[in-house]
């Protein structure tokens, strides 16, 4: 029985400067898949995080009431179709800029803006950094007093 304890305690030694954490490297930048498998792609800026839309899906029930005017562009080359701004229905999905998170909370949270081309409207959102591969992303609206999140997974 001491043996095996003195294993044990030997191979948590061990493992505990031969194993990456996660606050060594933990990182927001990288690309993420949304829950509706969308890609967003999120980088350093000058303050804090920027996310684009990498790989544009949509959801079925968005699909079904617009399919004509999305398969005559492409899913790809579909359009901010419902922004509150007539001036910028013109602009692609792919490549859109739809978080704008630049001030830090913590070591883990970053908060901004949320832009949802669903329904055209920005949000005051945040993302928080789970582990390494987990991401949740919430916005509210109404002061604070309605509000929903969403976990992404890391792509890479």
């Amino acid at each position: 029985m001491k043996l095996f304890t003195y294993f044990t305690l030997i191979f948590v030694f061990l493992t505990s400067f031969t194993s990456p954490t996660f606050a060594q490297n933990k990182t927001m930048a990288g690309v993420w898949l949304t829950t509706i498998d969308t890609q967003i792609t999120i980088k350093k800026c000058k303050t804090g995080y920027c996310g684009y839309i990498s790989k544009v899906t949509i959801r079925k029930e968005l699909y079904e009431e617009n399919k004509q005017a999305i398969d005559a562009v492409g899913i790809q080359n579909a359009y901010d179709y419902f922004n509150k701004d007539p001036a910028l229905r013109s602009r692609r999905l792919l490549g859109l800029q739809i978080l704008n998170l630049p001030k830090k909370e913590s070591e883990n949270i970053y908060s901004g803006e949320v832009y949802n081309p669903e329904d055209g409207k920005t949000y005051k959102g945040k993302i928080e950094q789970i582990d390494n591969n987990t991401i949740r992303l919430s916005g509210c609206v109404f002061l604070g007093l309605i509000c929903l999140s969403e976990d992404w997974k890391r792509l890479r």
